[in-house]
């Protein structure tokens, strides 16, 4: 798999990545977070807003240790995209459609000088469970750690509450969303991905 222009072989089988969806129509070369995406690009926002369903709620949550709110992050996955479609190719769940976008990869030196938490995914809330009455709608305040580059690590492999969860959305006939469950670093502002990697999923 091309990881990008990062340096030498060794250095790139070794460095961490984080990971984000991008559709068809990306512009530019920045990832922007939601609420700035109103300003730059009213339409893609529209679009990329029917994803909060139900879970509009958590566009407002202010992110523990990074004073600002959950849109006005971007938020990077700890783990490859394509490692959540095997999963669900093994387990016979259908396909998320934000799981048919390409993947950009971005090694972590990207964000180093940028305000960033790591939120570890570990409760189910309002933005895991937007269907069910009576969940929490804000997740607990440890799930989320101050971003610290030297110590992150990339995720190798489909965390199991992730794979529970999976079966538990198939078996119920309940579509499953794309990332619970599964470590996230969210960043103030906007990330830049000029001259990175981006692979196809599917």
């Amino acid at each position: 798999m091309t990881r990008g222009k990062c340096g030498d072989k060794a250095m790139m089988s070794t460095m961490p990545y984080l990971y984000h969806l991008c559709a068809d129509d990306f512009r530019g070369d920045e990832l922007l977070p939601l609420n700035l995406l109103a300003t730059r690009f009213p339409d893609l926002h529209d679009r990329e807003l029917r994803k909060w369903v139900g879970r509009e709620s958590v566009i407002r949550f202010p992110v523990p240790h990074l004073g600002v709110i959950w849109g006005d992050t971007v938020n990077l996955a700890a783990l490859d995209p394509a490692r959540l479609l095997e999963a669900r190719r093994r387990l016979g769940v259908p396909f998320s459609s934000l799981l048919k976008r390409s993947v950009v990869h971005i090694p972590v030196e990207r964000i180093t000088s940028q305000a960033a938490v790591v939120y570890d995914s570990r409760s189910h809330w309002r933005n895991s469970r937007p269907d069910l009455d009576g969940v929490p709608e804000a997740p607990p305040r440890s799930d989320f750690t101050p971003f610290d580059p030297d110590t992150y690590e990339e995720l190798t492999e489909v965390p199991a509450l992730h794979l529970d969860y999976l079966l538990e959305q198939r078996d119920a006939g309940v579509p499953a969303l794309g990332f619970v469950f599964v470590r996230h670093v969210l960043v103030a502002g906007t990330v830049n991905v000029s001259g990175l990697a981006r692979t196809r999923l599917g």
